[in-house]
Formats: structure tokens, sequence, C-alpha cells
């Protein structure tokens, strides 16, 4: 799985880097199939203080792309929230692909 961390007018630390790999480990457990993971910053000019950096994560997974936003007062906290909402999106995509039965056209187990 190759991860891209970009920050647009903010800088991104050796330490957030390795923050955000050890994080993403756990992404395959709910799609195997995952290619690409991309983290962007931004630094945006809010009116309240407590959403001042904000991130998206993107995850490639095979014929899918999941997001996740979010903003807040410091980068790892804005990640951290980023990430919760794409595991949440794997999550729910994880279920179906469990759930939904497979169709054949020969009429056998599962066909409609």
């Amino acid at each position: 799985m190759e991860i891209v961390v970009v920050g647009k007018h903010v800088d991104v630390d050796a330490e957030l880097r390795a923050h955000i790999a050890a994080k993403l480990d756990g992404l395959p457990r709910f799609a195997p199939d995952t290619r690409r993971v991309d983290v962007e910053f931004g630094h945006v000019a809010a009116r309240r203080a407590d959403e001042e950096y904000e991130c998206d994560v993107l995850v490639h997974v095979k014929r899918r792309l999941i997001k996740g936003h979010a903003s807040a007062s410091d980068l790892q906290r804005a990640f951290d929230r980023a990430l919760v909402k794409a595991e949440e999106q794997l999550r729910k995509l994880h279920e179906r692909r469990v759930d939904k039965p497979t169709a054949r056209r020969d009429g056998g187990p599962g066909a409609h």
C-alpha cells in the first residue's frame, strides 16, 4: 500500500509522518485491495481557532474512492478525525462486500 502525504502551506514533520504510517497500517483489514492512501493537509483561515487545520484522507480501493475530511486545531488531531470518518466508510463497504451474496448466471446458489 502506497502512502502519500502532502501539506499545502503546512510543513509535515517526520513525527507526524510516522504517526500517519502507524495509523494506516490497520486499513487493509477492512479492504485488503487498498492500493494507495493520500493524506492532504491544509491551513484554513477559519473563524474558529479550533479549526485552523484541515485534513483529507483519500483511500483508493479497487473501483472506489473513500474520503474522510476533518478540521482541528492541530494537524495530528485533524488527521485522526478524518481517518475515523474514512474508516467508518471502509467498514460499511466491508460489510456490504461480506453480506452481499454472489449472483451466478447459471441459476445456482445465489442467483436472483
